[in-house]
């Protein structure tokens, strides 16, 4: 491609991860033009979360106006093959090392194989991905009326562009700067290991110091493996949070076979969804739930939810910020409840003895089942 020549694309989506590959397939499907730039060489991999995926269950449990999403529904039927270990309980730790029991409607995968899954998928449906193709900068040619996508394999122009870049919000980022309107804030730091040993048959979550303002995990992913991990406040532990991994895994008598990690926005959604003819969704519009980071069901609907903003928008001129609207009355009730648990966990879990007290007189159904679960406590008035 010449330095100078600019493709056009009808869409763009930035990431290939679930929020990117679910908007492209169902703006394939409709037949509409799309390509997803991917940085990674290969999609999922390295994987940046705990790899527990909900099922369709799980998902209308927690979010509005979901039940009659026919493309969902069907979207969420994943295959045996990705469902490495039954996730149906949840286990949640004190620090004297008490635990609740909670039911779960989820599983265990491998991201690798989870994200090339819905990748090939929007392939199939006609969506084009490139991968090794990092968004570098955007520049605006104002004559010419539009915004040009600098990446190390070319430029982009495109009518649409939808960022799924995850939790550091590159288009925002490069448009706006870190104006928080834009992108995520609260990013907690996380890291995590594959691990071999005697694992538990549930989804573990431990609270106090082992991961002060945050929780570590452990989920089981079968026979004898786990995907173990931290994400902890920047600045409330000493020294690297690999080590505190690695220690932890040592407690627990388990072998590290592969470390990564990354960054979790615990803000909250962003302000300002859409911007123009830019959509954010998944991390990079904040749709995680700050009190348990879980994100992946968030992504893949509001990646749906935006593709069909477009196709709306092309089809009868809808305006595009009827996507927000709609992300915030299927999600808004559940993520405001989940910030909301999460900023009373940092005001008060402070130190194991206090967090120990605090939660057992919350106990396990009105507060921290609810907690988890990201509805309203019952003890909040």
């Amino acid at each position: 491609m010449a330095v100078k020549e600019v493709e056009h694309r009808q869409v763009i989506v930035v990431g290939a991860g679930p929020a990117g590959s679910a908007a492209a397939q169902r703006l394939a499907e409709a037949g509409v033009d799309v390509l997803v730039l991917e940085r990674r060489t290969v999609v999922g991999n390295p994987a940046q979360c705990g790899e527990c995926i909900p099922n369709w269950g799980e998902v209308i449990a927690t979010f509005h106006h979901l039940d009659d999403h026919d493309w969902l529904k069907t979207y969420f039927e994943f295959p045996e093959r990705l469902r490495l270990h039954r996730l149906d309980n949840m286990r949640v730790f004190l620090p004297s090392g008490k635990s609740y029991d909670f039911e779960l409607d989820a599983f265990a995968g491998h991201r690798l194989q989870f994200d090339g899954y819905l990748a090939d998928k929007a392939v199939r449906a006609g969506a084009e991905i490139r991968v090794s193709t990092a968004l570098k900068r955007i520049q605006q040619q104002r004559k010419a009326n539009r915004e040009v996508l600098v990446t190390n394999e070319g430029r982009y122009s495109c009518d649409y562009l939808i960022d799924a870049s995850g939790s550091l919000a590159h288009v925002g980022r490069l448009k706006h700067g870190q104006d928080p309107a834009f992108r995520p804030d609260d990013q907690v730091p996380t890291v995590y290991a594959q691990v071999r040993g005697d694992v538990p048959e549930t989804f573990d979550v431990f609270l106090g110091s082992v991961a002060p303002s945050g929780y570590a995990w452990i989920i089981p992913k079968g026979p004898n493996t786990a995907n173990v991990g931290l994400g902890v406040r920047a600045g409330k532990l000493k020294g690297s949070l690999k080590d505190h991994l690695e220690q932890f895994c040592k407690d627990l008598n388990l072998e590290v076979l592969s470390i990564g990690g990354g960054w979790i926005p615990m803000g909250g959604p962003v302000k300002r969804m859409v911007d123009g003819t830019t959509l954010a969704v998944g991390d990079a519009a904040g749709l995680v739930m700050p009190s348990n980071g879980g994100g992946i069901s968030q992504a893949i609907i509001s990646g749906c939810f935006a593709a069909e903003s477009i196709l709306e928008h092309l089809e009868e001129g809808t305006p595009l910020q009827g996507y927000e609207e709609r992300v915030r009355a299927s999600m808004g009730r559940a993520l405001k409840n989940s910030l909301r648990s999460k900023n009373m966990g940092y005001a008060f879990l402070r130190g194991d003895i206090m967090t120990e007290i605090i939660l057992r007189c919350l106990g396990p159904i009105g507060g921290i089942k609810r907690a988890m679960e990201c509805d309203r406590p019952l003890w909040v008035i």
